[in-house]
């Protein structure tokens, strides 16, 4: 037999012995067993039970049981970030998960990604010391916000699209134009801080106010401004520092309901920070944030929301070392 033939033999029962070996493994997995300090969680393809649970912080012990008929994950995610998974759990097998849990509000997923999620809230314990953010706490809502902006960013260039090829139709490009300058101010709070961001949002905001720009230059200035808000990542302090100047505007200026909706949308997302951290400033924060919406106007709930958000850009700050990394 050709030596070539023999060694393409012997590589295809290495193959198949491995793979053997895996499914003999697989099949003699022994199953979790429940104990008493153990939270039981079932999942199928469309659901886990139970779907929300609540447990205090610290250690926690997760027995998983796949009572679907494929082959399944469970995953602890914080906003997009997985903190703890088990993967490729068989039908019929418990497979268990420690691991050691800060105060906040977690999702859950329950059998397939297209499956509603589940919520595990951990709560914080008066016994156990509170534990300090760093920065990779923050690259979670980061990531999020980074995705919404460049959601709205698209939504932008499309607007600005259509002014351009609205010429001749008015009221065609006075819609076009409603729309890129309130996506604009929903953009506003990403630029806090940042110079150039800033002055590429006010030269765009003044091409817009301009009914007589050239169509050109709205789209490059726009396209300018997209182009660098896509290169910089928001870190938390940052967004917190822009909410709260769209909610305080200038002498002489307005807050809009896109102001406020910006607002509202960097506080939800860093909620769960807030939470680990400062239980009682989130509670104070959800309160705030309810009444928002309905009382925009100076005092009131737009006063304490500017407030809270003060609050929590010093509850949220990091370290000085991871300032400086």
């Amino acid at each position: 037999m050709p030596p070539l033939r023999l060694a393409g033999i012997a590589t295809l029962l290495l193959v198949c012995g491995g793979a053997g070996a895996f499914i003999y493994a697989a099949s003699k997995r022994q199953p979790a067993v429940v104990g008493a300090h153990d939270i039981a969680i079932a999942i199928t393809e469309r659901s886990c039970e139970p779907a929300a649970l609540t447990v205090p912080a610290g250690q926690a012990s997760f027995v998983v049981t796949n009572r679907g008929e494929r082959v399944l994950e469970w995953e602890i995610l914080d906003g997009v970030m997985v903190l703890e998974e088990r993967e490729n759990i068989a039908p019929g097998q418990s497979r268990r998960l420690t691991t050691q849990l800060r105060p906040g509000d977690y999702t859950i997923t329950c059998g397939l990604l297209s499956a509603p999620r589940g919520r595990l809230v951990v709560e914080a314990s008066a016994a156990q010391p509170r534990q300090a953010l760093s920065l990779m706490d923050m690259i979670g809502p980061a990531a999020e916000y980074r995705a919404l902006l460049s959601e709205r960013s698209a939504a932008l260039a499309g607007a600005i699209e259509a002014l351009g090829q609205a010429s001749a139709d008015p009221p065609a490009m006075a819609r076009a134009r409603t729309e890129a300058e309130a996506l604009l101010r929903m953009l506003r709070p990403a630029t806090a801080g940042d110079a150039d961001l800033a002055a590429g949002l006010h030269s765009l905001q003044s091409l817009l106010a301009d009914e007589a720009a050239p169509a050109a230059a709205t789209r490059q200035a726009g396209e300018s401004f997209r182009t660098a808000l896509g290169q910089r990542t928001v870190l938390p302090d940052a967004m917190l520092a822009g909410a709260a100047a769209a909610l305080s505007p200038a002498e002489g200026g307005t807050v809009t309901p896109e102001d406020v909706a910006a607002a509202s949308e960097v506080t939800r997302l860093l909620l769960p920070l807030v939470q680990r951290v400062e239980p009682e400033l989130a509670e104070r924060v959800k309160t705030d944030l309810a009444g928002l919406p309905r009382d925009a106007k100076p005092g009131g709930a737009r006063n304490a929301m500017t407030g809270d958000l003060e609050a929590m850009r010093k509850a949220l700050a990091l370290p000085d070392r991871d300032r400086r990394s």
